[in-house]
């Protein structure tokens, strides 16, 4: 998805006002935002001119607060590549008129469309509208966390933790759309953070400074509240959340079982020590990575020294695929889970 696509080493070095980690209550991913993002990925996919054209009395159907945003935002892209830029416009300042502000990079440069969208009158007023409304936002938010339990959950049973971590920019709609799981809704607690530097309206990303502690606080809440097995624990992201999650891993801030990592990027300059530290717990590691991505020579480099060092690691390239998830992600998913809390 788009918003997973922010250039990362910008949306990375924001810093965040909020400090805290909240738990937020379990919402289910919404079915239009489903059939939404499905709709968009295979006209994307096919490579069709498709016309996605919501009449105004569609609208009122899409109840959901992310999915009207998912709406707006989505379909400004769709319309976009059309090179339909009044369609383009009428919808972000349709979700403007509703109080929602989007993620335009701080120079304007991005999205791309909207140098085409300064050509149009209302232009400035647009965007200086959803600067304002993103600062009204930006102080009252926290780094979150939801928990998503197992359908017949026993308090009195341990279960295995996946911790997920959004990438540079994204969302728990994001996350729960990206990692729908039979193995996960039955048999595994699941934890869904996102960070609270403000870049949309139900868009994050994770605060340059102090990330980790907000995580580690949200896990002990967690492992305190839920029924989870702590010999058991996967850490999960992808981008720069599986660069979140190496770094819990490297440093030990969270004991874990394995580490899935999607399209991760890799920190620099890993000692030899922390490779050694990394064998000596017994750690495995997964890496879901396209031969096209821009960081796959490091994440090459990476399972080279995972495997110099005998650390239990799977390394799966998708042919002709970027910086993105697979079309087959579920099935890679659940067996990368099989692969990581598999006794030896």
């Amino acid at each position: 998805m788009r918003t997973l696509l922010l250039i990362i080493t910008v949306l990375i070095c924001q810093f965040s006002i909020a400090q805290e980690v909240v738990e937020i209550p379990f919402k289910h991913i919404d079915n239009d935002y489903i059939n939404l993002v499905k709709t968009i990925q295979d006209i994307d996919n096919s490579g069709s001119k498709n016309l996605i054209n919501i009449k105004e009395s569609e609208f009122e159907k899409f109840n959901d607060l992310d999915t009207r945003h998912l709406v707006f935002w989505e379909l400004s892209f769709h319309y976009a590549d059309l090179k339909e830029y009044d369609k383009c416009f009428e919808i972000l300042k349709k979700g403007q008129s509703e109080g929602m502000f989007f993620a335009f990079s701080k120079d304007l440069s991005w999205p791309s469309y909207l140098k085409e969208l300064k050509e149009f009158n209302e232009y400035q007023s647009f965007v200086e509208q959803n600067e304002t409304l993103k600062k009204e936002t930006e102080s009252t938010v926290n780094t979150e966390f939801m928990i998503q339990l197992p359908e017949s959950y026993d308090e009195n049973k341990n279960y295995p933790l996946l911790l997920l971590m959004h990438g540079g920019s994204g969302s728990i709609p994001d996350m729960q759309y990206s990692y729908r799981s039979q193995k996960l809704k039955t048999d595994f607690i699941v934890a869904y953070f996102q960070g609270s530097t403000v870049n949309g309206s139900y868009i994050r990303s994770f605060s340059r400074t102090g990330w980790e502690n907000q995580i580690i606080s949200g896990y002990k809440k967690i492992i305190s509240k839920y029924s989870v097995d702590t010999s058991k624990v996967i850490l999960a992201g992808q981008s720069a959340g599986a660069y979140r999650a190496i770094y819990l891993g490297l440093e030990n801030k969270i004991s874990a079982k394995g580490f899935l990592l999607n399209f991760p990027v890799i920190p620099r300059n890993i000692s030899n020590q922390k490779y050694l530290d990394f064998k000596e717990r017994d750690l495995k590691v997964v890496q879901l990575c396209g031969e096209n991505d821009w960081a796959i020579q490091q994440q090459k480099e990476f399972a080279y020294w995972l495997d110099r060092y005998m650390i239990k690691n799977r390394f799966v390239v998708f042919p002709e695929k970027g910086h993105g998830y697979p079309a087959n992600f579920q099935h890679h998913l659940e067996t990368s889970i099989e692969f990581l809390l598999k006794e030896d």
